[in-house]
C-alpha cells in the first residue's frame, strides 16, 4: 500500500496550486493539509520547517520545501511525456527559456497578483472566507470566526505593504505580464515554450488564475458576482484578453482530471 505524501499548505497560495497541479500530473499520491494565512507558519514550525518553506511536501523520508525543490527532486522521475522541464542536455536553450520565463511569471507577475488580490478582496471577509477556511483544522476556523481574522488581515496588509498605490502598481505589473504572454501567443502557438506543456505554462496559469477567478483553481476563489464592481471590471477585462482565455484553457484541458486529494470533508 502506497502511503500518500503530506502536503502542508497555505490554502489560497498560487504556488500551492502549482504544487497540486504538478503532483497530480506526476502521479505522486498526496494528502493536503491546508491552513489559513499566518496559521500555516505554525503548521510548518511543528514539523521543523521555516515560514518560507511552503508548500512543504513530506514524501517518505524526504522533504521538499517549495515548488522548486519538488521540481528538482521529482520531475525527472516522472514519465517523459508528463515532465514539465525540457531535458537540459538535449535542448539546453529551451530548458533555459522555460526556467527564465517561469521565474519571472511567478516572482514578478505572481507578486502583482498577490498584492492586487489581497488588497481587493480583504476589504470584505466574505470574499476570502472560503479561501481561508475550507478544510483547515477546526480550531483555525473557530479562531478566525472568534476574532483572529482582524489581526490576520492586518498582518497580511503590513507584510505585503498594501495600499491603493501598491495595488495600482501591482495591477500594472499583471497587465505587463499578460502583454508578455500575448506577444508569445500572437503567432498561434498552443504553449508558451516549444510544442508541449511546460512549467512556464503552469506557472503563468497558476499565477494568473486569481486575476481571472479561473474555474478549477484549488484556492477557493470567490464567484465573480460576489465581487465589488471595481474587482468585477478588472477580472472581466483580463478574462477577455487572449492571455486570460489561455489561463482558462489550461485549467480546462490540462487539469480537468486533477482533483487534489486532501483532508477536506
Amino acid at each position: 500500500m502506497t502511503i500518500p505524501a503530506r502536503l502542508i499548505t497555505l490554502l489560497p497560495s498560487a504556488d500551492v496550486d502549482l504544487a497540486r497541479w504538478l503532483l497530480t500530473r506526476w502521479g505522486v499520491p498526496y494528502r493536503e493539509e491546508p491552513h489559513a494565512p499566518v496559521f500555516h507558519i505554525l503548521a510548518l514550525r511543528r514539523v521543523g520547517a521555516g515560514r518560507m518553506d511552503s508548500p512543504l511536501l513530506l514524501h517518505g523520508d524526504t522533504r521538499f520545501a517549495g515548488v522548486e525543490a519538488m521540481i528538482d527532486g521529482l520531475d525527472h522521475g516522472a514519465p517523459e511525456a508528463l515532465r514539465v522541464l525540457p531535458d537540459p542536455d538535449r535542448d539546453p536553450a529551451l530548458h533555459a527559456e522555460v526556467m527564465a520565463l517561469q521565474h519571472d511569471l511567478r516572482w514578478e507577475m505572481g507578486m502583482g497578483t498577490v498584492r492586487w488580490a489581497y488588497h481587493s478582496l480583504l476589504r470584505d471577509r466574505a470574499l476570502v472566507w472560503d479561501s481561508f477556511t475550507t478544510g483547515v483544522p477546526a480550531w483555525e476556523r473557530l479562531a478566525l470566526r472568534a476574532g483572529a481574522y482582524g489581526p490576520v488581515r492586518k498582518r497580511l496588509i503590513a507584510a505585503l505593504g498594501l495600499s491603493d498605490a501598491v495595488a495600482a502598481e501591482a495591477l500594472a505589473t499583471v497587465r505587463t505580464g499578460f502583454d508578455r504572454i500575448e506577444a508569445r501567443l500572437a503567432d498561434g502557438r498552443r504553449f508558451l515554450c516549444g510544442d508541449r506543456l511546460t512549467l512556464a505554462d503552469l506557472a503563468f496559469a497558476s499565477a494568473g488564475a486569481p486575476m481571472v477567478l479561473a474555474r478549477g483553481y484549488g484556492g477557493h476563489l470567490p464567484p465573480l458576482d460576489a465581487c465589488p464592481p471595481d474587482v468585477c471590471a478588472v477580472v472581466t477585462e483580463l478574462r477577455d484578453r487572449p492571455a486570460g482565455r489561455f489561463i482558462q484553457r489550461l485549467y480546462d484541458e490540462e487539469r480537468a482530471d486533477s482533483v487534489p486529494q486532501s483532508d477536506r470533508p
